[in-house]
């Protein structure tokens, strides 16, 4: 049929492993940039068991892949995997970009911090930020914030996990509740990605001192989280998960291939249905 995508022996793969990946709008996103540029690849969502991480990963060198991004839960258990870390991804112990070199060997990348960053754009002078959440995102979140000369503070409903966190990143824990918000905020949680779309990763009357929120989740049937809706019932700035997936995104379209990421076709892309 004319215009039929064909997907041949040449056709260079990449995609994104999780568990659950069901969700995730990457996808079409790669896709959508892969044909923007005419080129001949192909992204695949990969549905992998945290037990089957490692058999996974090495596994995609030996088919040819380019490489792959990682989402939940696999973020942390990558970069141990991985034969060698970029800077960033050692620095927030996190992986979401994994590459294959010409050897086979594994190099893990986060795009993460970044991708975030970018979406998010100016931050808001003073009041320093809350990153909720203790896993992967969060600490790839804080890690970048940190080194962006932003105040950080780290809280989750799991307080141990947070303080530990915050030793490690060497920034400030909050307790759970938080007592108080800040200038931004930044949900690192699956909250809001699954379940019930209304659900808040934190108690609403925090949100009134925020100037900016951003919700790293996303739904998959395009759904605004109940934090970015209630943000923007107040008026606050909101920089939703899938700014912040094309945020990322476009840097690891650069990694996988080498080329500027057609980002427009990637906005839309994302948000088509």
């Amino acid at each position: 049929m004319a215009g039929e995508r064909r997907i041949g022996g040449a056709t260079r793969l990449a995609g994104v492993i999780g568990w659950p990946v069901d969700h995730s709008r990457s996808p079409r996103m790669h896709n959508a940039a892969f044909a923007e540029l005419g080129m001949d690849w192909a992204y695949v969502a990969m549905p992998v068991a945290p037990e089957r991480l490692e058999a996974a990963l090495r596994g995609i060198a030996a088919l040819g892949f380019a490489g792959v991004n990682v989402t939940i839960p696999h973020k942390q258990a990558a970069a141990g995997i991985c034969d060698e870390l970029s800077a960033a991804a050692s620095s927030a112990g996190s992986v979401n970009t994994v590459l294959v070199g010409g050897d086979g060997l594994l190099r893990g990348e986060t795009t993460d911090g970044r991708g975030m960053l970018d979406a998010i754009g100016e931050l808001p002078a003073g009041g320093g930020a809350l990153v909720l959440g203790a896993g992967g995102a969060a600490r790839a979140a804080a890690a970048a914030l940190r080194d962006a000369g932003v105040r950080v503070a780290i809280a989750a409903r799991r307080e141990d996990a947070a303080q530990e966190l915050a030793r490690e990143l060497e920034v400030e824990a909050a307790p759970w509740p938080p007592p108080a918000a800040a200038a931004l905020v930044v949900n690192a949680t699956p909250v809001g990605q699954a379940g019930a779309a209304h659900e808040l990763p934190l108690p609403e009357p925090l949100l009134d001192g925020a100037a900016v929120v951003c919700d790293l989740a996303y739904r998959g049937d395009g759904a605004e989280t109940g934090l970015i809706a209630a943000a923007r019932a107040r008026g606050i700035r909101a920089v939703d998960g899938l700014d912040v997936l094309v945020g990322q995104g476009a840097i690891a379209f650069r990694l996988l291939t080498g080329l500027p990421a057609p980002v427009a076709a990637m906005q839309a892309a994302v948000r088509d249905g």
